[in-house]
C-alpha cells in the first residue's frame, strides 16, 4: 500500500532460521521468518517450506526464438517446444529454458545461447535481454527462491551441431505463427515463466517494429 506521497512502504522480513530438509535436484528448506508489526498485528514468526536450485545460483533463463518473415511482412513465427513436465506429468508448451550454472556458463546470455542450441537446435541471431541489467530476475513463484531472466532471439538459424540434451528431457520442437501463439496463451497449457517471457517479447518486438 502506498503512503500519502504515493510511495510504497518498505518492510523488513528477517530470516531467523533456515535449514536444508532435503537436497536432490531441488533443495527443500525449512525457513522461519519474523514478520514486522503491521496494522493490528504484532510482530510474529512463521515457518515455510521453500525450494530452489542452489547449484544453479537460484537462477535460470528463458528464450523466445522469433523468426521474422523474410518477404517484408510484419510478424513471423516462433519456435515453441512441447515437453514432458514432471509435476503435472503431462506434455506442456514451453520455450527453451534452463538453469544458469556459473561453472559452465560465463553469463546469463551464454546460458541462454546454450539452452537454445540444446533444446531447440538453433543458434546465432540477434539477442535482446528483456530485463534491465540491474534487475534481480523475475521470481518464479512465491515459495521458490529461483528467479529467471527472459531473452528474445531474433532470426536464429538451424544448429547443425547442437548441444546435448539431458537424458531425462522429452521434447518436441514446433513452429507457430504469432497469431496462433496469441490464441494458445488463453487456451493451452504453458508454463508461467514461458508465458511471461512471451508477453515481454511481444512488447519488445512491437517497439522494434517487427509487428
Amino acid at each position: 500500500m502506498a503512503d500519502a506521497n504515493g510511495e510504497q512502504q518498505e518492510y523488513s522480513f528477517e530470516i531467523t532460521h533456515e535449514e536444508v530438509v532435503k537436497k536432490r535436484y531441488l533443495t527443500l528448506y525449512n525457513r522461519r521468518i519474523r514478520f514486522p508489526a503491521h496494522a493490528d498485528k504484532p510482530a510474529q514468526e512463521h515457518e515455510y517450506d521453500i525450494i530452489g536450485h542452489p547449484q544453479l545460483n537460484f537462477s535460470f533463463v528463458v528464450v523466445f526464438p522469433f523468426h521474422p518473415y523474410t518477404d517484408g511482412r510484419p510478424g513471423g513465427e516462433v519456435t515453441l517446444l512441447r515437453e514432458h513436465c514432471q509435476g503435472p506429468n503431462a506434455m506442456l508448451y514451453t520455450l527453451p529454458t534452463g538453469g544458469y550454472e556459473p561453472r559452465k556458463s560465463s553469463s546469463f546470455l551464454a546460458a541462454a545461447q546454450a539452452e537454445l542450441s540444446e533444446e531447440a537446435h538453433l543458434s546465432g541471431g540477434e539477442w535482446v535481454e528483456l530485463l534491465e541489467p540491474e534487475h534481480p530476475g523475475i521470481a518464479e513463484v512465491k515459495w521458490c527462491r529461483n528467479r529467471f531472466r527472459p531473452f528474445l532471439c531474433i532470426a536464429p538459424q538451424r544448429d547443425d551441431s547442437p548441444g546435448q540434451r539431458d537424458a531425462e528431457e522429452f521434447i518436441e520442437v514446433n513452429r507457430v505463427d504469432l497469431a496462433e501463439l496469441r490464441r494458445m496463451l488463453g487456451v493451452s497449457d504453458m508454463l508461467l515463466p514461458c508465458m511471461t517471457t512471451t508477453y515481454l517479447a511481444f512488447d519488445k518486438l512491437q517497439s522494434m517494429g517487427h509487428l
